[in-house]
């Protein structure tokens, strides 16, 4: 009895000691310590944010064009806004990886911290690809919006994708940061789309990625080395001819060139040579080019062909051409004149 007694009286004890915990006055409060361990970033710690490129040379058509420089060199700037949800002062490097149209490679630009250049909010980027500066990055970004050049990519802070907007708070906030990074297409490249593959990385190897295209156009440009085309002392009623070179040094012995990037075809265009004293006339030509041969009278253009059609320039490759004139037996001694036109077309058309 007196152990019964006891546990009846001890649990009596624990529901007093209960019961004033649940009783209160007021609102009733606990604080709680909170933990979290930074770490174990995954890929999407940078990010894009946008990108295009400079310059573009039909700003009437969306996204970007770019023409080739016969006989020379592009400059192309590739600029590159990122961010990282770590801040940006975690962002380590930028990378621009450049294709051909055929999906092979063609080169990579660098940018690390702290040797990169970064664009600050109010500076000026290269809209024309000149390499001067020559606008606001406020109002090229408007520019660069309305001719549907900026490629935009997704916001993890906002879970969204980056648009205009967004985009100028968080580069004039100092959230994101503009890099700009210079490459160079040589004339003879080939034309067609080029992907562009932008890279950041940040100190804890993660690593954001966006994609877009630039067109890069198709031309054909020629280069001769010789002012005029002398035959020299020539025989009536005989191919009196004139030998080129692969030489573009020697201006005495023709050499063509195709300073584009694209195949091209020749057209010649002559003149009627006249004599300075007895005004008589030179009118038959011909031409020898890779392979191909023809005859071909004054006024008339013609192209130079072989038996299966035009003869195809290639790029980037010094070319020998011949000439020759066919004084007809009437023709009398005199030194006679003329003009011969050479013009260089896209391959078949």
């Amino acid at each position: 009895m007196k152990k019964i007694f006891a546990i009846s009286l001890a649990l009596i004890l624990a529901l007093a000691l209960v019961v004033p915990a649940l009783a209160s006055d007021g609102p009733e409060s606990r604080t709680v310590d909170t933990l979290a361990e930074v770490g174990g970033e995954g890929d999407n710690s940078p990010y894009i944010c946008a990108k295009w490129e400079t310059p573009d040379h039909y700003p009437e058509l969306d996204n970007t064009q770019v023409n080739p420089v016969p006989g020379d060199m592009r400059t192309v700037k590739f600029y590159v806004v990122v961010g990282d949800t770590n801040g940006i002062q975690d962002v380590d490097a930028v990378y621009i990886k450049v294709y051909h149209p055929d999906q092979s490679f063609k080169f990579q630009l660098d940018a690390f911290r702290p040797t990169w250049t970064v664009i600050p909010w109010g500076g000026m980027i290269d809209m024309d690809g000149d390499c001067t500066p020559d606008t606001v990055l406020d109002l090229a970004l408007d520019q660069l919006e309305a001719e549907c050049r900026i490629t935009y990519g997704f916001d993890p802070v906002r879970q969204a994708k980056m648009n205009l907007s967004t985009l100028k708070y968080d580069l004039s906030h100092n959230k994101q940061f503009l890099v700009e990074l210079v490459g160079y297409f040589h004339y003879h490249q080939p034309c067609g789309m080029y992907k562009v593959e932008a890279l950041v990385t940040d100190g804890h190897g993660g690593l954001g990625t966006l994609i877009n295209y630039l067109k890069y156009e198709s031309i054909v440009a020629l280069r001769i080395d010789f002012s005029q085309i002398n035959f020299q002392t020539v025989n009536p009623n005989e191919f009196n001819i004139l030998y080129g070179d692969e030489d573009l040094m020697t201006p005495t012995k023709p050499t063509i060139q195709n300073i584009g990037n694209d195949p091209s075809m020749i057209l010649l265009h002559a003149s009627v040579m006249v004599g300075e004293q007895h005004f008589k006339e030179i009118t038959t030509f011909d031409a020898y080019m890779r392979g191909g041969y023809i005859v071909f009278e004054a006024c008339n253009p013609t192209i130079i062909t072989d038996g299966y059609g035009p003869v195809m320039l290639p790029p980037c490759t010094p070319t020998q051409i011949d000439f020759s004139v066919h004084p007809s037996e009437f023709v009398l001694p005199d030194m006679y004149r003329g003009t011969m036109t050479i013009t260089i077309l896209h391959f078949g058309g």
